[in-house]
């Protein structure tokens, strides 16, 4: 009887292991997969974590267009309200102190664990469901996704307190799709 109530537990311990999510490492020298789609075409684009002490530098490429950099400063880590959504020139793109690019503020990110809600760019967002997996290394990805108020906008975002990532967009300018973190 000990050998079986044994057994059940330690298959009931092997399955919470195996079922629970995981969050890919981002950290300077990171390189992510992209495709990046631009009405209605669908682009390949880079993207190089370079720096994330102030300030944070991501590095990207797009194939048959250019590359460039964006550069964030720490307060807008910290706080920042407003998602770069243009269309990126090449070189170096130094964001506002309220603009990310590719990630949501700490501040966003901690309203949207405690409320289940965070404004960005003027535009509520609310935790949506979804029960597409997302897999990165083989592993499935602990993602938070979020709409806006009229579900026209769509972000699927790391769940990372401290580095909370966007590796989907549906709904804005240039929409993004991370295929792959390495």
């Amino acid at each position: 009887m000990k050998k079986i109530i044994l057994t059940l537990v330690s298959l009931s311990f092997f399955i919470a292991v195996q079922a629970q999510k995981a969050l890919p490492e981002i950290k300077a020298s990171t390189i992510m997969s992209a495709s990046a789609f631009v009405q209605g075409q669908e682009y390949p684009l880079t993207i190089t974590v370079k720096s994330l002490t102030a300030p944070i530098t991501l590095a990207w490429s797009v194939e048959g267009y250019g590359d460039g950099t964006f550069e964030m400063s720490e307060k807008a880590m910290q706080s920042g309200t407003t998602l770069f959504l243009g269309q990126p020139g090449t070189g170096a793109t130094k964001l506002a102190d309220n603009e990310t690019y590719c990630l949501i503020s700490k501040a966003a990110f901690k309203s949207l664990t405690d409320t289940k809600t965070f404004t960005y760019n003027g535009i509520k967002f609310k935790v949506a469901s979804d029960t597409t997996p997302m897999k990165y290394g083989g592993k499935e990805a602990d993602i938070v996704k979020v709409a806006s108020e009229d579900s026209k906008m769509q972000l699927w975002i790391l769940n990372n307190p401290n580095l909370p990532f966007i590796v989907q967009t549906a709904g804005l300018p240039i929409d993004i799709l991370i295929n792959d973190i390495k």
